[in-house]
């Protein structure tokens, strides 16, 4: 399983729209990001928009 190590400045949209590529419609990446959440809310707790330098998420598969 693919993992991305968290920035500074990172949020799970622009996590999510860089994983998509640049061809991503708006749409696009907010289907992805609950997405992102859900595979890593033991890691990122109860806040999707708080995300602390330094932590470990896994990507989830494609669909």
């Amino acid at each position: 399983m693919a993992e991305v190590t968290v920035r500074p400045g990172d949020s799970l949209w622009s996590l999510a729209a860089a994983r998509l590529g640049p061809l991503a419609s708006d749409v696009d990446i907010a289907r992805e990001w609950p997405r992102l959440y859900q595979a890593n809310r033991t890691v990122i707790g109860e806040s999707p928009h708080l995300l602390r330098p330094g932590q470990v998420l896994k990507l989830p598969a494609g669909e």
